[in-house]
Formats: structure tokens, sequence, C-alpha cells
């Protein structure tokens, strides 16, 4: 290796960029970046430790203890979240501060009276409470009021600037975990985007040339073979997507556009994308590779698949190889000449297009075949192979043309949309957030009766504890609370026993403790960015400083032994994590499972515009001739089409990733006779997976759409002139009714889970009196409306087959008139023809898709609602 390679590659993972280009498993890998986020945790620990009780400040703070604690929690995974967190909590705690400063200075404070006390502590945890929308901002500057609270009760003659006191506490903490997030081992929110940009881009080609090699099978049990990789392929991207949104968010607080132009400045002018843009892209190009795979999925490997795919299967490999080139280009972190890039797009185009003139081939040798022969074609593998050339157009299409248009871009001037202020909104009672406020102020207000109850405060060492653990297990729902509670509790069980092992070794030593906290620190970092570790790990790091460190300054003081002081530390977070249970269950509840309800009410009323969106458009696309009867008409949005599709995309993947989140809450909630009877995590996620695939279909459709779209003149000809009419075929009328049943479908659904939502919901979350219970007509509906759907499904697949009989009949008039079968067939020398042909094909294929998908998620829809809602299938 040069000096060079090793310099750039020493770069690369010191700052954790383009991981996905590296050759070396080793150094860019998960375990080293827990390794890495390990090693920046302790540094930041072991550097405040070091202020806090290596340099006069410790004889300015009487609470020198919370430093490290506070640069633990602050300290995020990119140093984007950990800035956008520590301003967002600045943002909240400074007026606190100030206010609280004041008040005592203006002689409007506590006066040592129990109920003046109390309710300036409800005052200011309750506009912590509604003004914070961030849950973990919350939870951190509700621990601040606490704090505070609890030291002025505590410590009463020397509190005029203890506000300042803990402010400074703060933002010192904030500061140095802020610093060590971008000097050590820096994750730059912009670089992960990128990282897992490229890592995806990798992984769909690799999905996309397995999806091929799937298609070009002659048996199912092979393609199976290459379905299975791919669905494993498809988790690993998945993983990796989840988190762009969040990180495109903390991206807003970092230099990003300076990282972009000192890091990609040898190829700015070829993928220098914005970071909406590689979202924008990795999604789109992520649903069509899938609608691939759902293709080789339903795909009958006949006779007729074997004779097109062995027409069309060097053409496909050649395809796959110059768009593995392309993509290998975009991803490399070495410099590509721009006419190196534009020669690597031409020939993936070329190549799409060989294919194309060699399916052309194919299906005119298939028509003569079937002519001579007196064969029947089935339109079900005919619409598929032009389904699955559709995908490959569009994937082509997605990477070609998104880079020209990046590129045209890169040479305009940038236009800047003006914001506009509305009054309305910003001043707007909203009742969700004010009773979650009344809610936490409640449930902060009864542990505050352990600090100012003096036998209680007696009993559990001032009762602070009690009261700090009530204000960090505060969640939105029920099952995450729950969720909070089971983290935090095991956290406090293993830092206990560390806090109690550091103390047989070292006893009050104060740096020899911080020496032995250290490698429990890393530790824990290290398992911080584990899925199921991230809370649990925090707790575990911080809890042994909190132990250790804070009785140190009154280890003399304490008439018990230290064995009995960590017992009381565990008692008082159990004590109040019991008390915190049984109040999320009494105040104000809002289940896990009602939000997940809610949210999947969300998605399928999304399907539902969708479909009437889609056949307004097909209506007014194909059948201007016809008058204005549609199923149902929407006003067009003055948007461009494509930032329409972009914006919904992410806004689906948002809810269907949240869904996951909260399916895990759910199955943590209690199993009550109003509350979550007979939930199934499995039925649940499979419902997840099934609006997923039916998403797919519904973006596939409008894709066909746009396409057809760009060649709506040419459209009325062919359906009028081209082979008697009968190259469009009709199907207004089966297209409208099943557009009806699937609205029907969807609105039913939409009713049941809002039919099932707890009483709760309905009166602190919507406010809404309406009849709440399901009775069994509900049930009959829905079976009604599925069997409809079937039937709507199978006359429209009737008419399908007819109209391709049609077609070929006319096909057979014209060879028996002696015609070319070149000359009649409309497609085989006129290429928009071709292309209208397959994205019309392409359309009504994903059209039955998505009735299958349909009937597939009304099914588990009712099994769920049969299972949630009958008694007959409760357990004994």
């Amino acid at each position: 290796m040069t000096i060079f390679t090793i310099s750039q590659t020493t770069r690369h993972f010191y700052l954790n960029y383009h991981h996905s280009g590296s050759n070396s498993l080793w150094i860019h890998s998960e375990f080293m970046r827990n390794l890495q986020f390990g090693l920046r945790e302790v540094i930041c620990f072991l550097s405040i430790s070091f202020l806090a009780y290596g340099t006069r400040l410790a004889d300015n703070l009487s609470l020198e203890y919370f430093l490290p604690i506070i640069s633990i929690l602050c300290l995020q995974e990119t140093f984007g979240s950990t800035l956008s967190y520590s301003y967002q909590i600045t943002l909240t705690i400074t007026p606190l501060a100030i206010f609280l400063f004041v008040v005592q200075k203006l002689g409007l404070d506590y006066h040592g009276h129990f109920v003046s006390e109390f309710i300036m502590l409800l005052f200011t945890s309750f506009c912590i409470s509604y003004g914070c929308t961030q849950i973990q901002t919350k939870k951190l500057s509700l621990l601040y009021n606490a704090l505070y609270f609890a030291s002025h009760v505590y410590r009463r003659a020397d509190t005029l600037i203890l506000s300042f006191e803990l402010l400074g506490i703060y933002i010192l903490g904030m500061s140095m975990a802020s610093l060590i997030s971008f000097t050590i081992f820096p994750i730059f929110a912009t670089f992960d985007i990128e990282n897992r940009f490229n890592y995806s881009l990798l992984k769909l080609q690799q999905m996309h040339t397995l999806l091929i090699r799937g298609f070009l099978c002659h048996d199912k049990t092979s393609a199976h073979m290459f379905l299975t990789r791919a669905s494993m392929l498809e988790n690993l991207v998945n993983k990796a997507l989840d988190p762009i949104q969040s990180r495109i968010d903390e991206a807003r607080f970092e230099p990003t556009e300076y990282l972009k132009r000192r890091f990609n400045r040898k190829r700015r002018a070829i993928i220098d994308l914005t970071l909406h843009e590689q979202q924008n892209l990795i999604t789109s190009l992520m649903v069509h590779v899938c609608s691939l795979q759902l293709m080789v999925k339903h795909c009958v490997f006949n006779d007729y698949h074997k004779d097109f795919t062995y027409e069309l299967e060097s053409s496909l490999l050649h395809l796959g190889s110059c768009q593995s080139t392309f993509i290998s280009s975009l991803t490399a972190s070495s410099s590509v000449s721009q006419d190196e890039f534009t020669r690597q797009t031409i020939n993936i185009e070329e190549a799409f297009r060989s294919i194309r003139s060699a399916y052309v081939l194919a299906r005119l040798q298939q028509i003569e075949h079937v002519l001579e022969s007196a064969a029947t074609i089935q339109y079900a593998d005919h619409i598929s192979h032009e389904f699955f050339l559709f995908e490959l157009g569009a994937i082509v299409q997605i990477l070609t043309n998104g880079m020209r248009r990046k590129i045209l871009k890169n040479n305009c001037p940038k236009i800047h949309e003006s914001k506009t202020f509305d009054a309305k909104v910003i001043f707007r009672l909203d009742w969700p957030r004010l009773s979650s406020a009344l809610k936490s102020t409640i449930i902060i207000g009864v542990g505050a009766i352990f600090v100012l109850e003096t036998h209680l405060a007696k009993a559990f060492e001032n009762g602070q504890w009690i009261l700090f653990t009530l204000c960090v297990t505060l969640s939105d729902t029920v099952g995450g609370a729950f969720t909070t509670m089971k983290m935090r509790l095991l956290g406090t069980l293993l830092g206990s026993i560390w806090a109690y092992v550091t103390y047989l070794v070292v006893r009050d030593n104060v740096y020899q403790t911080i020496g032995m906290l250290a490698p429990w620190i890393f530790i824990f970092g290290y398992l911080k960015l584990l899925p199921n570790w991230g809370y649990t790990a925090t707790v575990a790091a911080f809890t042994p400083v909190l132990i250790t460190l804070g009785r140190l300054p009154f280890g003399n003081q304490r008439p018990l032994p230290v064995s009995n002081f960590v017992l009381t530390r565990i008692e008082e977070s159990f004590i109040g994590i019991t008390i915190a249970a049984v109040l999320t269950l009494l105040i104000f509840p809002i289940f896990a499972i009602d939000s997940l309800k809610d949210n999947i009410e969300n998605t399928l009323t999304m399907c539902r515009e969708s479909i009437i969106s889609i056949h307004s458009v097909y209506d007014n696309l194909f059948h201007r001739d016809q008058g204005n009867q549609s199923c149902v008409h929407i006003g067009l949005e003055e948007k461009e089409p494509q930032s329409c599709t972009n914006d919904q995309r992410n806004l689906f993947h948002r809810l269907t990733n949240l869904q996951r989140t909260l399916i895990e809450h759910a199955a943590l909630e209690p199993v009550l006779w109003c509350i979550n009877n007979g939930f199934s995590t499995k039925l649940y996620n499979m419902l997840a997976q099934q609006q997923i695939n039916t998403y797919r279909m519904l973006h596939s459709i409008d894709g066909a759409l746009m396409r057809s779209n760009e060649h709506s003149k040419i459209i009325r000809n062919l359906q009028i002139n081209a082979a008697r009419g009968n190259f469009l075929p009709n199907f207004r009328a089966e297209l409208t009714d099943l557009c009806k049943q699937l609205i029907s479908c969807f609105h039913v659904w939409i009713s049941y889970f809002n039919l099932s939502q707890t009483n709760s919901y309905q009166l602190f979350r919507q406010c809404n009196a309406s009849r709440r219970t399901i009775i069994e007509n509900d049930f009959k509906r829905h079976e009604q409306c599925l069997i409809e759907l079937h039937q709507s499904v199978n006359r429209l697949e009737a008419r399908y087959q007819e109209g391709l009989n049609r077609l070929v009949q006319y096909y057979l008039d014209c060879l028996l008139e002696g015609e070319l079968c070149s000359a009649f067939v409309p497609y085989a020398n006129n290429n928009e023809a071709d292309l209208i042909f397959i994205a019309y094909h392409a359309m009504h294929y994903s059209i039955t898709q998505l009735a299958q998908s349909a009937l597939t998620l009304g099914q588990t829809v009712h099994t769920i609602f049969e299972l949630e809602t009958t008694p007959l299938y409760r357990s004994f």
C-alpha cells in the first residue's frame, strides 16, 4: 500500500466516511463503529471528570458528579444528533433558569411553604411538558426542573444562583459531549447518510442481479433460492434505511455543504446529490427492485416463460453488468471523470434498448408461433413479462435521469423558498399535547410528595431519586413507558452491582473510582448502539457514576454501609417505576395499541387516496372521450407530480417504520378486559408488510401512468386506430368497479381500526363520542366486501383474457390476408407504441397484484379483529 492509500484509509476510518467503498470489513464494520462509540464515550467521561474533580471548578460546584452524567446522556451516535439534542435542551432550560432566578430575586418563590413549592413545581413542569415535543428533550428538561426543586428544598441557604449553577452544569456537560463528538472518531450525519446511500445502492444492485438470475431460471425451486438470498439483502437494506429520515433532520445542525465540498470535490459534478435527493433516489429504487422481487415470486415458469428467457438471457445479463459498473462509479471513493461516467450512462441505456429490441423480436416470434399452432396466450403470463420489462426500465431511468437532472441543476441558480408565518398554527391549543402535559405534571406532583413530606423524605434519602425516576420514565404511550421502565430497571440493577464492586475495590478515592468506572462505561458505550440495548446501556453506564461519585461528598456523613446505600438506590428506582407504572395506566392513558391503530388508519387512508387519484388520472388519460363518469373525482395539486410521489413515499416509509416500534411497545401493555385483548405481534408485523406490498403496487401503477402521460397525445390515436381498437383494450367498467370495491374495502378496514380503539384514546386524543363498538353486522359487511372484491378481480382477469384473445384474432386475420407480422403488430417498428404498450400492460399487472395484495391484507385485518373482539378465541 502506498502512503497516499494508507493516509486516505486512515482519514476515512477516523471520519467514518465511505464505509461501503472499502475492501476491509474489519476496518469498516459494525463492530468497529460500536467500538469507536464506546471509546468516544469513555474519553468524554474522563475529560469531564477531570474538569469536575481535577480543576478549581470543583470548588465552585456542589453537584459536580452530575457533569459526567449529563455528558453521557447527551452524547449521541452522530455529531448532528448530539448538537441537535443539546440545542433543544438549551432552548428549553435557559428561559426556565432565568424565570426561576427572577422569581427568587423578586421574592415570589416558595418561602418554605409546602403548597407554594408544590404549585411552582407543577407550573414549571406543565410548561416544560407542553412546550417540548421531543420526548427525550422533555425528560432531561424535567430532570433539570426536578433537580432544582429537590436541591432548593434540601439546602435553602445558598439557592439564589442555583438555577444558573445547574444551567452551567448542563451547558458544560453538553459542550463537552459536542466537542468529543466532533473530534474523537466523529460520525457526521451527512457522512452517515452517504454511507447508507452507498451501502444500499450496492445491496440493491446485488438484489437486482439475483432477481434477474431468478427470472432466468426454468423452475420455481431454482428461482426460490435466488429469491431467498434477495430477501436477506432486502432486510439489510431496510435496516440501513430505517434511520435515514432522522439523520436528515440531524444533518441540519452540521456544515453539510462544507463537508460535501471538502470530501466530494473530485466528483461534485457527478454524484453530489443533496441529502433529500439521495433519500428520494434510494427509496424509489428500493420500491422498484422489490416490485421486481414480487413479480419473480409470482412468476409461472412454463414453456411461454422459458421461450422468452431464452431470447432475453444475454441481454439481461449484459444490462446487469453495465448497471453494476454504473453503481460502482456512484459509490467509489476515488474520482471518476465526467467522460467516463457519461460513457457508462450511455452503456446502461444502450443495454436496456437492446433488451427492448430482443423483447420485441421474442414477442413477434411468440405471436407467429401462437398463430401457427392455434395455441392460447395466458394474459397473466403476458402482462407479467411486460411488468418485468417496465420495472427494469424504471430502474434505469431513476439512475440515469436522476444524475442528469442533478448535473443540470448544479449549473442553475438556486431558488430559496420563502416561509410564511402563521400565528394561528403556533398558538393553537393542541389537546393531545395538553392532556400529555397534564399527565406528566400529575405524575411529577406525586413524586414531589416524597421530597416535601418530612417522614417520606427521611425514609427514602430525601426522596429525590423517586422524583427523578418519575421524570425520566415518561413516554407518549403506556407501552413506550413500560419499555422505558423495563430498560431502566435492568440498567439500574447492572449499574448498582458495578458501583458496589467499585467501592469494595477503591473505597472513597475519587481518582481510583473514576479509573474503575472507565472500562464499565466503555463496555456499555459499545452496547449502546446495539438495537436491544440502547437505553438500558445508557442507564447502566451512568448509574455507578451517580452512586459512587454522588456519595463522595457525603461519604463520612452516611450512617448506612455502602451495600445499604446501593440497595436504597435500587429500592427508590423500583418504587419510582412502580408509581410511574400505576399512574401511567390511571391518568389519561394513551395505549400503544391505540397509537398503532391510528398509524394503520393513516397508512390505509394514504392507500385509499392513492387509489382514488390513480383512477382519476387513468380515466382522464385513457378515456377522455367517454365523459367524466368516474367513480370519484379529485382536485389535482398545484405541485410537480414527482415531488408529490417523493413526499408521499417518504411519509409512508416513516409511518411503517413507526408501526414496527409501536408493535413492540404494544406487546408490553397489560392484557385487560378492554385493553390489548388478543394482541398478536405476528399478525401485526404481517399486516405491516402487507401494507408495504400494497403500496409498492400503487407506486408501480403511478409510475406507469406517469410514463403513459408523457405520450398522452399518441394514446388516443392508438386506442382508436391500432389493431382495430384492440391494441389498448378498454376495461373502463371493470376498473371502475374494482376501484369502487377497493375504496369500499379500505373504508371498512379504516373504520374497524377506528372502532376498536379504547375509550380513553377517543376521549383524550380525538374527543369523539360516537359509536365505539363492533357489532356482528360489521363482520358481515367486511366479509361481503372481500367477496365482492374477489368477484371484481375475477371479472377483470376474464376481461383481460378476452381482450388478448381479440388481439390475437386480429393478428390471425391479418396473417391470413397475407400481411407480414412486422406490418400489423403496432409496436414492431414504433418505439413510442412499444413504450405505451409496456407501460399500459405493466399498469394492469400492477392493478391485478394490487387487488390480490388487498385481498390478503383484508384477510389479515379480519383475522386480527375477530381475534381481538370475539370471546370465542380467548384462552382459558
